[in-house]
């Protein structure tokens, strides 16, 4: 149930729990940019007041507070576009109505998604990941496309990285890491086959963990390091494909590798710039050498 409906339904609220409810009702948006220090105090309650009405809710905590009503506000904003995210199209859409339809499943899952990321969780994964020495990346079926598109981004500014597709070499990928690692998970349901497999693997090799998956893909695998939400709208089973998980995805691997890159952004464009000449097509490199000379040197390195 959306969060809000469920505080709106809550008949026990003790006064003070009602304070917190009024309370948020008034900050709106503003809730997100608040501690719960600052959010005990706005309220003129106190901390432990606050975890007891999370609880009261069914919350684990203030964090998952700021998750729900994150995506409640996302859903009212998102509702006046009326797209259904798991069949944009029908048989009968022209092709510039499919374009607009699939424009709105972008726009929708994208706002969605930065609604419920935790902006202090984002710093803190780039901030793992710029002080490990290895970076493993860990999916399965259709994650693995923008999982290995974020691996090359990390090896292109020289980030030491593996994303390997099959389960066999993930787990000995996972045998074969310590604390010097981080693992990325990805898993849209949080359900992955493979989760079972790592997880005790990683956890047992003191390797820190950040799970990208829905806020219930979060909350069935606790004790995990950072936890970095994509929407949920998406259906597992009925919908015509993986549009809005895939564009979820996506969207937060980019902008972890914004957040790393910046952290140290000419070092970064360095080492982008330094590579070009070996990893770009060879028709776009540049060379002093004549047609002909070119030409014997790629023969020789066929010989």
């Amino acid at each position: 149930m959306d969060i809000k409906r469920r505080i709106k339904g809550c008949t026990d609220l003790t006064p003070t729990e009602q304070q917190l409810a009024n309370t948020l009702a008034n900050l709106g948006n503003r809730l997100q940019g608040l501690t719960i220090k600052e959010f005990a105090r706005t309220a003129s309650v106190s901390i432990p007041s606050v975890h007891r009405f999370c609880k009261k809710l069914g919350l684990e905590g203030f964090k998952e507070l700021k998750v729900e009503m994150a995506r409640s506000d996302a859903r009212r904003t998102n509702g006046r576009g009326k797209v259904d995210i798991n069949f944009p199209f029908s048989a009968l859409d022209a092709p510039d109505k499919i374009l607009a339809q699939m424009a709105s499943v972008y726009q929708t899952t994208v706002d969605d998604t930065r609604s419920l990321i935790d902006v202090d969780s984002l710093d803190h994964a780039a901030n793992l990941l710029d002080r490990v020495a290895s970076i493993d990346i860990y999916t399965q079926s259709h994650n693995l496309y923008p999982a290995q598109m974020f691996c090359d981004r990390l090896l292109s500014i020289g980030r030491r990285a593996t994303c390997f597709e099959n389960i066999e070499r993930q787990t000995r990928a996972a045998l074969a890491s310590d604390r010097t690692h981080v693992a990325i998970a990805i898993s849209y349901s949080g359900l992955g086959p493979n989760l079972a497999t790592l997880l005790p693997i990683l956890h047992e090799r003191s390797v820190p963990v950040i799970l990208v998956s829905t806020p219930n893909g979060c909350r069935i695998n606790p004790g995990l390091d950072i936890y970095l939400h994509v929407s949920d709208r998406e259906s597992l089973q009925n919908r015509i494909t993986q549009f809005a998980s895939h564009i979820a995805v996506q969207y937060v691997l980019d902008s972890l590798y914004g957040c790393l890159f910046a952290r140290d952004y000419d070092a970064s464009r360095a080492f982008l710039e330094r590579s070009l000449p070996v990893t770009s097509l060879p028709a776009l490199r540049k060379t002093e050498l004549s047609p002909t000379e070119y030409a014997s040197v790629m023969l020789n390195r066929l010989r």
